[in-house]
């Protein structure tokens, strides 16, 4: 019977990984600091942050990632608390699954996930904040205030790719894939 073999970290791995999650934390918070900063309108940074990090990321440090930064997306938005984590943390896994299974960490890749995260997250937003109490003239809250900030949000995951892709092409483990051929012996190619 065939076991999987998992492979112990070594101690300069195990370095770069805390590291690499401790600058993460470091970038959070500075975006935090950033979005509590001043009373213009501001792109919800948070957003392309924890996409981008998940792409990066296992499931599990995905789904945690999705939670601090939606808990810390309702404290700066003054929206019920855990709405935003709700979106991001199932966002977030969504999204490392589909980079472990299907795609590859490439821009393009990563502007259409986060593209359809940030429109899915204000229309949720303008749903059930909003439209679902039917106030007069609900829909110039979204042309006017939700759809530019979705727009300045995907703006600002041009600046966020390069910074979270730059750690990690400098910080991990360089994962090399190949395909293993069979070896059919003689025994088999008979039977």
């Amino acid at each position: 019977m065939n076991r999987i073999k998992t492979r112990r970290l070594t101690a300069y791995e195990k370095r770069n990984l805390a590291l690499r999650w401790i600058i993460y934390a470091f970038i959070i918070l500075l975006c935090f600091v950033f979005l509590t900063s001043g009373s213009f309108r501001k792109p919800l940074i948070l957003i392309p942050v924890a996409l981008c990090i998940s792409s990066y990321a296992r499931e599990h440090n995905a789904v945690i990632t999705g939670i601090i930064c939606g808990l810390l997306l309702d404290i700066v938005c003054n929206k019920l608390f855990g709405f935003n984590a709700i979106i991001l943390m199932l966002m977030c896994a969504g999204i490392s699954l589909l980079y472990k299974y299907y795609l590859t960490n490439k821009f393009l890749n990563f502007l259409v996930l986060s593209a359809s995260g940030i429109f899915i997250q204000g229309i949720l937003d303008y749903f059930f904040f909003y439209a679902i109490w039917e106030y007069s003239n609900v829909s110039l809250i979204y042309t006017d205030h939700i759809l530019p900030c979705c727009i300045y949000t995907l703006i600002s995951a041009f600046a966020v790719y390069p910074v979270i892709h730059s750690i990690n092409r400098m910080l991990r483990p360089q994962i090399i894939r190949t395909i293993e051929e069979a070896v059919i012996s003689d025994d088999d190619q008979q039977a």
